[in-house]
């Protein structure tokens, strides 16, 4: 069955959201320096140290222009992927979580650091901006939760044109075309979190983890969590097509309909394919599921865009997907 193209038009709703966000981030520190400028010294902090004390000044509106157009830039671009791009849907909810922390955390930040100096003098005497930065990355990671669930699903190629090749492997006649893999554990992944964590919490921890060292903490979580759920997944395939779910979360779905075949890859190499372990997408726009190097089902939907699972017995997964396509081929009446 020939398929038409899908939707493939971007989210505007949640471009609409992080948008509002990331101009309302980058300019509120334009809109402080506006109100309170007559009450800002002409010198601001350009740096600050692990304490949260000005090192460094520069002129203000320099400040300012500057962390606007870091925020417009950085926070721009990855909204720009995050909503232009086609993605799982799970990676597009990270993204834009992602999104709106950074841009909240800039602004708000720089927001919390003109405030300081209000009626001040000396800029290098300002105190310590700790509890604003940190207070700015909560709220921003908070802000995120919603903006994220705001991501709709996209679907992802057309309608295969027909059955899976002949030359591939199906089911033995009379075979329950169901196929569930065992948790797959990253060991790699856990590795690098563990590791990413103890950066970010033994120094949190030493200098005090409700003080100076809370945003380490909160930047820890930021980092770790995402990757959560991908350490561990589960691959289900049945008569709806496949699922790949991550602590109960799913990550990625392909419809029955639009396996145009499934196949067997001897051996993937995460480092030298995706870059490393977890939901990845390549350059070449193909998703990865890579929890090991090793043997790896190779999905290719009815646009030619291709998905990638480490699993154990692949031959089975690929078998049974392909059992399903060629039975709703032969099932479902041709337009």
């Amino acid at each position: 069955m020939a398929g038409g193209p899908i939707d493939h038009r971007p989210d505007t709703r949640l471009g609409w959201a992080l948008g509002t966000i990331i101009v309302g981030a980058a300019f509120a520190p334009v809109v402080v320096a506006l109100v309170l400028g007559d009450r800002l010294p002409a010198e601001v902090p350009r740096h600050y140290g692990a304490d949260g004390q000005p090192t460094a000044v520069w002129p203000l509106w320099t400040s300012v222009t500057f962390l606007t157009l870091v925020t417009l830039l950085t926070a721009g671009g990855c909204a720009a992927a995050c909503v232009l791009l086609r993605q799982p849907l799970v990676l597009r909810r990270i993204l834009a979580w992602g999104v709106t922390w950074i841009a909240v955390w800039l602004g708000g930040t720089k927001v919390g650091a003109l405030l300081h100096l209000v009626d001040t003098t000396d800029a290098m005497a300002s105190g310590s901006i700790s509890t604003s930065t940190a207070v700015a990355l909560l709220a921003g990671m908070l802000l995120g939760v919603p903006v994220a669930v705001l991501a709709r699903e996209q679907p992802h190629g057309q309608a295969a044109a027909g059955p899976p090749p002949t030359d591939l492997g199906r089911l033995p006649s009379g075979s329950p075309a169901v196929w569930r893999s065992a948790p797959l554990t990253s060991r790699g992944l856990i590795i690098v979190m563990a590791i990413l964590s103890l950066v970010f919490l033994v120094p949190a921890f030493i200098v005090g983890p409700f003080g100076e060292g809370f945003w380490l903490l909160l930047l820890a979580v930021a980092c770790c969590v995402p990757a959560l759920l991908s350490a561990r997944v589960r691959v289900d395939i049945d008569h709806d097509g496949l699922h790949v779910r991550g602590l109960g979360v799913r990550l990625v779905h392909v419809p029955v309909a639009e396996v145009a075949y499934a196949a067997v890859i001897d051996h993937l190499d995460a480092f030298w394919e995706f870059g490393g372990w977890g939901l990845r997408v390549d350059v070449h726009g193909r998703t990865g599921i890579v929890s090991r190097a090793g043997q790896a089902l190779r999905v290719v939907r009815g646009d030619d865009t291709e998905l990638l699972i480490t699993v154990d017995d692949a031959a089975t997964a690929a078998a049974t997907l392909n059992t399903l396509a060629e039975q709703h081929q032969t099932t479902t009446p041709r337009t």
